[in-house]
Parts: C-alpha cells; sequence; structure tokens
C-alpha cells in the first residue's frame, strides 16, 4: 500500500525477510515499527533511508463545519456529517460530535483518521485520569493534552480542528484547538471549511441570554447557512446540547429540511 512505501514499512519489512521467518526480527525491532502500540502519543517514524513525511507530497482538502456556542443554558454544539476527500463525497453519515467522558464532548473537523485517532486516545487517558484521581479531567487539561500532541507532530501533516465542551466547578468551558498547537478558550468558534459561512448568521444574532429554543434554532440556522454555501458541508445536521449535569443529542434534522425551513422563513419575513 501506499502508507507503506511512505512510512518506509514495506522496505523495512523486506530487509528483515519479514515474509520468510518472524524470527529473524529482533525484539528492538519488532518494538520499533509497533511502539504506537504501548505509546499512543509516539506514532511509527520511518525507516532510515526512506523520504521524510514533512516533503510527502499528500495534500487533501477537508470539508466540513462543527460550531459551538455556551448561552446561559449551558452549551450547544452543531456540525453535519458530511466526510469528504477533495471534490469526492466519501459518507454521508459521519458522526462529528462525539462523548470524550460523562463531563466532555467534542466535535471532528479536519482529516478523519486524525481526529477519529487523538478522540481515541483523549476518551483514554480522561478515563485513566478519573480512575487515578477520582474526578473526572477538566476541559482544560484535556484542550492542553491535544495541544500538547500537536506541537510534537508539528510538520507531519496532522489535520485537525477541534471544539471540547464541558462543565467544571467555574462554570461551562469551551476551547478550540487545531494542529497548529493553538488553545484558546471563548464563548462561541465555528470550525471547518464553512466556519465563515455558519459564522454571518451566528455572530450577529448571538446573545448569552437565549432560551433553550432559540439556541438550538440559532445554532441550526447558522449550519443550514452553511451548507447553503459549502459543497463540503452536508448530509445530516446534529445538534447536542451540553449541560451541568449531562449532555444529550437533541436532534437530528436532513440538511434538505433546514433549507425548506429557513428558505420559507426569509420569505415571509420579506
Amino acid at each position: 500500500m501506499s502508507l507503506e512505501e511512505l512510512c518506509g514499512l514495506k522496505a523495512f519489512l523486506k530487509t528483515t525477510n519479514w515474509s520468510n521467518s518472524m524470527r529473524q526480527i529482533s525484539e528492538h525491532d519488532f518494538q520499533e515499527i509497533t511502539s504506537n502500540f504501548n505509546n499512543p502519543y509516539r506514532l511509527m517514524a520511518p525507516v532510515p533511508g526512506t523520504p521524510d513525511l514533512t516533503n510527502a507530497s499528500l495534500k487533501i482538502d477537508h470539508g466540513t463545519t462543527a460550531l459551538g456556542f455556551v448561552y446561559q443554558g449551558g452549551i450547544v454544539l452543531c456540525a453535519d456529517s458530511r466526510s469528504s476527500s477533495g471534490i469526492n463525497v466519501t459518507t454521508q453519515t459521519m458522526d462529528k460530535i462525539v462523548p470524550v467522558s460523562s463531563q466532555i464532548v467534542g466535535t471532528l473537523a479536519g482529516g478523519s483518521a486524525d481526529c477519529t485517532y487523538w478522540y481515541r486516545v483523549l476518551a483514554r487517558e480522561s478515563r485513566l485520569h478519573e480512575l487515578r484521581y477520582k474526578r473526572p479531567m477538566s476541559v482544560d487539561a484535556a484542550a492542553k493534552m491535544i495541544c500538547h500532541v500537536s506541537e510534537m507532530h508539528r510538520g507531519t501533516g496532522l489535520n485537525m480542528g477541534m471544539l471540547l465542551a464541558g462543565y467544571s466547578p467555574k462554570g461551562p468551558s469551551l476551547v478550540y484547538v487545531d494542529s497548529d498547537g493553538v488553545n484558546i478558550s471563548g464563548k462561541r468558534f465555528s470550525v471547518g471549511s464553512g466556519a465563515s459561512n455558519a459564522l454571518g448568521i451566528l455572530d450577529p444574532m448571538y446573545r448569552f441570554d437565549l432560551t433553550d429554543e432559540e439556541a438550538f434554532d440559532l445554532a441550526l440556522q447558522s449550519l443550514c447557512q452553511a451548507t447553503l454555501c459549502d459543497a463540503s458541508t452536508g448530509g445530516m445536521v446534529v445538534l447536542h446540547h451540553v449541560g451541568p449535569a449531562a449532555h444529550r443529542i437533541v436532534r437530528k434534522v436532513d440538511c434538505m429540511e433546514l433549507h425548506k425551513k429557513y428558505s420559507l422563513d426569509a420569505r415571509n419575513f420579506s
């Protein structure tokens, strides 16, 4: 496979005669090529003598839209479900709002494999934190962990942007983290290729004192705008609410239904 050649694994297996006998591979070599099983923060590095990953021409356009904001009733997260690779739509049913723990929920944006892998690592570390210290990991701690990962793998093609939401004794927390090592806490964010379109609705209409229904409607309307203006955003729109006690999926709506609803609202308004 192309990834085997890129990482040098195929060349490594040829030089060690993997196909003839596994006994010819030393324990040290085996630990090197499977190091990420023991240490999830350390991915397999290229074998010496193979092309450097930073010079690899693997540039794939990604598209998605996810948003989140804090209001008086908690935190609202909203995202589409379309996954694309360049101009090709690979799936319309990807879950982009995922629970990291009982206290933290996050959104996926960027490379699907990157986001999925590091969210699994984050969920594992969050669970271990609860077992060790008898208290849940905070949103800020989870964001710092992902920020540290981004710093470690800068320049290797890591592509992800995350919104982490949850509650702490100080109140609701919403943090944006990406593969450049950015770590920002705030009241409202939008991530992905359709982020600017969603913010065109979210920014002027946002208020902290929104009711639950007003907040849900604002999130859906903002995401609907992104599906209209960004071809990589679409599928099902998932609305998630994070409260002090628990988080839940409020609703899942097809983007075509949102187009009909808000286009009719616009006509009635005019």
